[in-house]
C-alpha cells in the first residue's frame, strides 16, 4: 500500500543544466539548421532550451552563427 505524504510536500529538486561553451553554440546552429527543434537540441546538449533560443536569437554567444556557417562550408585548398 502506498503511503499518502499529507500535507507535506517533497523537496525541489533544480533542474540541472550545462553552460554551453562556443563550439557548442555553433553545433546548436548546425542541428538547427537540420531540422532539429529547440527542445530536441536542448536534450542533447543536456541545457535548457531557453539557452538554445537564446543562442538561436543571437543574444548570446554572438558570432557562433558565423563560427558555424564556416565549419559548414568545404574547406578550400
Amino acid at each position: 500500500m502506498i503511503e499518502s505524504l499529507g500535507e507535506s510536500q517533497l523537496p525541489r529538486i533544480p533542474p540541472q543544466t550545462r553552460v554551453l561553451n562556443d563550439s557548442e553554440a555553433a553545433l546548436v546552429w548546425m542541428l538547427a539548421w537540420s531540422g532539429d527543434a529547440k527542445h530536441v537540441i536542448a536534450a542533447k546538449l543536456g541545457t535548457m532550451p531557453g539557452k538554445v533560443a537564446g543562442i538561436l536569437a543571437e543574444s548570446t554567444h554572438v558570432g557562433s552563427k558565423d563560427h558555424a556557417t564556416k565549419l559548414m562550408l568545404p574547406k578550400q585548398d
